[in-house]
């Protein structure tokens, strides 16, 4: 009788292991068939007032957030750009935002502008501004450095 038990309780866990085995199996497969997109790399990120690269402005001054994107393979989708404001000890919050649906071939690349006027001068709660890219074909983000400069200060 105790043979018996044994035995069905070995071919039970033998039929789970190869269960396990062949749900294993299929999902690498499933995983595998999916190629992980890479995003574009930002080559440049700047400041831009009167045609001159700064990394100061002064409030009410038309300043041009200019940035370079490029492919490292194709990428078909929209870019959304945006200019935050870096407040110290509360939550950085978006001025100003633009979407820019773009298509690349690995290699090439395209620059975009953002122009804005800065409404208050750094100080206080608000460090700066700062710029950062949403690549939404690859659910990524790109953030500049967090060091004055490369991010914006704003007089008065």
């Amino acid at each position: 009788m105790r043979r018996r038990q044994t035995s069905k309780g070995q071919g039970l866990v033998l039929i789970l292991l190869v269960l396990l085995a062949v749900f294993v199996i299929f999902g690498l497969i499933f995983v595998g068939s999916f190629r992980v997109r890479a995003r574009p790399t930002v080559q440049e990120a700047v400041w831009i007032v009167n045609d001159q690269e700064v990394s100061t402005a002064r409030v009410g001054e038309k300043v041009e957030a200019r940035v370079v994107i490029k492919a490292t393979e194709e990428y078909a989708g929209s870019i959304v750009v945006k200019i935050r404001k870096d407040t110290t000890l509360w939550f950085d919050s978006d001025y100003q935002v633009s979407t820019v649906p773009i298509t690349l071939n690995g290699g090439e690349q395209k620059e975009m502008e953002l122009v804005f006027t800065p409404n208050q001068a750094s100080g206080g709660r608000l460090r700066g501004y700062f710029i950062e890219i949403d690549f939404q074909a690859t659910g990524t983000k790109w953030v500049m450095e967090s060091s004055y400069p490369p991010r914006l200060k704003v007089t008065d």
